[in-house]
């Protein structure tokens, strides 16, 4: 194959990529045809819309139109700044051990991570420590809820591990 041919074959092919190019946006490939309309008049149109909308979407809505005609400022302030800051991370949940439960007319219980408190406290149904709560002492398992999380703890053997 020399050089010619293959300089004509280049100019035919781009020759008729542009007859289809031109064909393609000139002229739709398909018609398409919508049904008429039984009554197009503008008025109906309008009484149609209005009677989907309900009066408190449409009050909403233009109350908090950007493009109000008083011009005056939104209620909220446009913050750029605040919203690059990143978000404090919650702060980290403790970590509670049951030492011991002592069974009786009142049960009570010894835990030992509760924040605030160094070493173990004893802790009785409805007590709050730092915003846990000690839901249920039962046998040897105490329920606590608190900080989004409920933690249900059981008597720490050390010889079983």
């Amino acid at each position: 194959m020399n050089t010619g041919s293959v300089r004509i074959a280049l100019i035919v092919v781009g020759l008729l990529g542009m007859v289809a190019s031109v064909r393609v946006t000139a002229w739709p490939l398909v018609r398409v045809t919508l049904p008429a309309v039984a009554d197009s008049t503008p008025a109906t149109r309008a009484r149609a819309v209005g009677a989907r909308v309900a009066s408190e979407s449409v009050a909403a809505i233009v109350s908090r139109d950007p493009f109000r005609i008083g011009r005056l400022p939104a209620i909220t302030a446009y913050d750029p700044v605040r919203l690059a800051e990143p978000v404090a991370p919650p702060p980290p949940r403790p970590v509670l051990t049951l030492v011991g439960v002592v069974n009786g007319a009142e049960a009570s219980a010894v835990v030992e991570g509760l924040p605030g408190v160094e070493g173990s406290r004893v802790v009785r149904v409805g007590d709050v420590v730092a915003g846990l709560q000690i839901k249920k002492i039962a046998g040897n398992r105490v329920t606590i809820v608190g900080m989004d999380t409920t933690w249900v703890l059981e008597v720490r053997e050390p010889w079983k591990n």
